[in-house]
């Protein structure tokens, strides 16, 4: 949603006229330009709109951040569950860049993706330093688009951001997300990964709030260190410890990691 979008819904809300909101300032005609998006407005001229609908330039901040969020909690909701409607999917499917975001997006939602694609979503990854809200999510959905490099990259590279406390608080759903599923791709992969000495005792410290997290990466790193001294007969009694109220849900990509391993859960 754009600024001229959320000024028409405000104003519809309010059931205020074009001409009253415009009053003074620019031509109702030239603000129904703006609402649908075809034309700018001067900042001052902006701002006058935003005092004749009676609300501060913190509030439609406000109201725009919340709009986004919800936009993209939508959006991600319809990409996971392969319900994208016809316009979202056509412009996923006109994105011809390789190296941008949009393009991964196509690559990880489409079934007909190329070997040349698999490989540009695999160097995009790579190449970032620091993942936003939306390439965490990305990464997490779709980690197991990429090769055991690139898998072990993203993750060093994750565990010594979150170490390093990098990323904001509202960014932790997600990155314990893209960590969960980095480390149960490199497991389905037969891949013993050595994540960096401090991790555990990050994990171990985690406040409550973050317990479900907490409680399977720490599954997790235990069936990684018994995959590592070749410990396989106690993994079934290590995970069905694990498999107690309230932790009956669990994750996708540990699910599909227990399911390799003979446990259906």
């Amino acid at each position: 949603m754009n600024c001229g979008e959320l000024t028409r819904k405000i104003r519809c809300s309010k059931k205020m006229t074009l001409q009253k909101v415009s009053k003074n300032i620019i031509s109702p005609s030239t603000l129904a330009k703006f609402e649908r998006g075809e034309t700018n407005l001067a900042v001052d001229s902006f701002f006058e709109v935003l005092q004749n609908l009676h609300i501060t330039l913190q509030q439609f901040a406000f109201f725009y951040e919340n709009e986004q969020i919800k936009q993209s909690e939508e959006f991600w909701k319809c990409f996971t569950s392969h319900t994208l409607n016809s316009q979202q999917q056509y412009v996923l499917k006109a994105s011809q860049n390789k190296r941008g975001f949009k393009y991964q997006l196509k690559t990880a939602y489409s079934s007909d993706r190329t070997k040349e694609d698999i490989v540009s979503f695999n160097e995009y990854f790579f190449d970032i330093d620091i993942w936003s809200l939306d390439e965490l999510k990305l990464l997490a959905f779709r980690a197991d688009l990429l090769n055991v490099p690139s898998l072990n990259h993203c993750r060093s590279l994750l565990e010594e951001q979150i170490i390093g406390g990098i990323y904001d608080n509202a960014y932790l759903a997600e990155i314990y997300e893209a960590l969960l599923s980095l480390y149960s791709e490199l497991l389905l992969k037969k891949e013993h990964f050595k994540p960096r000495r401090e991790v555990y005792e990050y994990i171990q410290n985690l406040d409550m709030k973050d317990l479900w997290y907490k409680h399977w990466i720490s599954l997790l790193l235990l069936l990684n260190d018994s995959i590592c001294k070749e410990q396989m007969l106690g993994l079934k009694t290590i995970i069905e410890s694990f498999l107690h109220p309230p932790f009956q849900t669990v994750p996708k990509c540990v699910k599909k990691l227990l399911a390799d391993l003979g446990i259906n859960c």
